[in-house]
């Protein structure tokens, strides 16, 4: 593994991405969801993933304790989370695992996560996971480099 990105720059080549993150950047602007759980739901994503990139930049952030960051993975026996971050959790972790005998998301885990997240917090969420969604192949093809944030690193 290089500690140099394997593209220098996605932007030079399409200039369109930056505009594009800018935007879907924004998804979470009016606060709706707390910062404390985007940056859960970012890392419990990073952790499937098996992405670097994605984890080591929560564990950079002085948005949460490490306790609680050291305990998504297993955030299911953890007392340390809210039952509307474990909704979130539960709903990152279904759209990015696959499910082999059946639907990723299903009926009971959407019912759920309506006892604890309203459903503006819910399309917010949706919107979170869609920004990751982004961001995941610039990650894991385009390799920024671990800690350095991607408008430091990519600015050719």
């Amino acid at each position: 593994m290089s500690i140099k990105p394997r593209i220098e720059n996605p932007a030079q080549y399409l200039p369109v991405v930056n505009e594009i993150a800018a935007a879907v950047n924004k998804v979470n602007a009016a606060g709706v969801l707390p910062a404390t759980t985007v940056g859960l739901v970012q890392l419990r994503v990073g952790q499937l993933l098996g992405d670097s990139y994605f984890t080591a930049r929560q564990y950079a952030g002085d948005g949460d304790t490490r306790e609680r960051l050291g305990a998504v993975a297993t955030w299911r026996t953890s007392p340390l989370f809210t039952d509307a971050e474990r909704a979130a959790l539960a709903l990152a972790e279904a759209v990015h695992t696959p499910n082999p005998t059946g639907e990723r998301v299903s009926d009971e885990l959407v019912d759920e996560a309506r006892k604890h997240l309203s459903e503006e917090e819910i399309v917010v969420l949706i919107g979170v996971l869609g920004q990751i969604g982004f961001f995941i192949p610039l990650a894991l093809i385009g390799a920024p480099k671990v800690g350095v944030a991607l408008h430091e690193q990519w600015v050719r």
